[in-house]
């Protein structure tokens, strides 16, 4: 048995549970659309779950650890870049908008984890802004900051 996995997972477990406690305040579905709950329940699950197979793990001792090592300069710096890019798109959000955002706060991202090649960066960013436009803006009707884009509905 691992004691310090198992403490791990009783905390992660117990947070969950709190998520979850909060999240049974909020309407599951409003008018047969999903409401402000389906997310904040779907998620408290997900970390409750993932406190029980900590939990199990640590009991059976099947989980393997390794003695952590620093990050190096270099891991440093990207956590910087991707620090600075989340400010830099919070406080732009407003003024440029979602899609735009989005779109710049991914290219970012994926730049920061290594990946240069500019069909990728092209790509996967605007697809992915549009995807989560759609889901928030369309399918939730979340109402997400238009910003110079005027003509989306």
């Amino acid at each position: 048995m691992h004691k310090t996995e198992v403490i791990a997972g009783a905390a992660v477990l117990a947070f969950g549970a709190a998520l979850l406690a909060g999240a049974m305040r909020f309407p599951f579905f409003l008018d047969g659309v999903p409401g402000p709950g389906f997310l904040p329940l779907l998620i408290s699950f997900g970390v409750a779950v993932s406190g029980i197979v900590l939990i199990t793990g640590g009991v059976r001792g099947t989980i393997r650890t390794e003695n952590p090592s620093w990050a190096s300069a270099a891991g440093w710096r990207r956590v910087g870049y991707m620090l600075a890019a989340m400010t830099v798109a919070f406080l732009l959000l407003e003024l440029l908008g979602f899609l735009i955002v989005t779109t710049l706060f991914m290219a970012a991202m994926i730049y920061a984890l290594g990946e240069r090649s500019w069909r990728m960066l092209a790509t996967v960013p605007v697809l992915s802004a549009i995807a989560l436009y759609v889901v928030f803006a369309v399918w939730l009707r979340v109402p997400l900051p238009k910003g110079i884009i005027t003509f989306i509905d």
